[in-house]
């Protein structure tokens, strides 16, 4: 039997007439591909926009494996200041990238617990938040009521809130701001976040840290919100990558990220 064909104006006619549904158009996850910048080092950017998401979005994302990575937060005291931009705190540490810490008071002390190289540089803060830390290259999400430093804890920061906990999103307040956030994956890798020139809602980014890889998201097992809104900013200087996202104020503290030496 002799093949059909398919002409031209049959085939427009099946174009125009198949469905094309809002998510599919707005919020593929096609383009938002892993650029490998080095081994255990990988950048990515995401543009989002329509629905479910209540605004449009684009994010700088880092991941990391602190196999071949490590993670140390970075003091601005350290370096003789009480805040910098995050750009001149990660160039002062030799950061390979970075991104803003944690929440502060109106002289620039930090708002809860900060570890850094095993040392306890500011307290626990009896509060609702999350605490990231490390411990003996692992990294964790956990609730502030669960910490207990034994000496093991490298590196610590408690923020908050939690958007994810064991790959379910958090129920958070309806509120659009700039946003930083740090995330784990189920293969742990840690994922580091900014978003540019664009607000999100809490709940929206809660989504990207949940959702798996073939739906555009990030696929995290536990995911914090780092401080947002002016405090939101990133930076990263390295090989072909280069990452430059300004706050709008200095910063007391950030994530650094620092090659492991063999």
């Amino acid at each position: 039997m002799p093949k059909r064909k398919l002409s031209w104006a049959s085939l427009l006619l099946a174009l125009a007439t198949s469905p094309i549904l809002p998510s599919q158009a707005s919020s593929s996850p096609a383009g938002n591909l892993w650029q490998v910048v080095d081994e255990g080092f990988e950048a990515r950017s995401i543009q989002l926009d329509g629905q479910p998401y209540q605004t449009s979005i684009k994010l700088q994302v880092l991941r990391l494996d602190l196999e071949r990575f490590q993670l140390r937060l970075i003091d601005s005291r350290a370096f003789g200041s009480d805040r910098m931009e995050i750009k001149t705190l990660a160039k002062k540490a030799r950061a390979l990238a970075a991104v803003n810490g944690g929440f502060f008071l109106p002289d620039s002390r930090p708002l809860g617990l900060l570890i850094i190289d095993g040392r306890e540089v500011n307290p626990l803060r009896k509060t609702d938040w999350g605490v990231f830390l490390v411990q003996e290259k692992r990294p964790k999400i956990i609730h502030t009521r669960e910490f207990q430093n034994e000496g093991a804890v490298s590196q610590a920061l408690q923020v908050g809130p939690r958007l994810v906990v064991e790959g379910k999103e958090m129920r958070l307040k309806k509120q659009a701001a700039r946003r930083s956030a740090l995330g784990i994956t189920f293969k742990n890798q840690v994922i580091l976040l900014c978003s540019e020139e664009t607000i999100i809602y809490a709940q929206d980014l809660a989504r990207i840290f949940r959702l798996p890889e073939s739906e555009g998201g990030l696929e995290c097992r536990d995911a914090l919100s780092l401080d947002g809104g002016p405090s939101a900013q990133m930076f990263a200087e390295y090989k072909s990558l280069k990452i430059d996202i300004p706050g709008g104020w200095a910063i007391p503290n950030g994530i650094g990220v620092f090659k492991r030496q063999p």
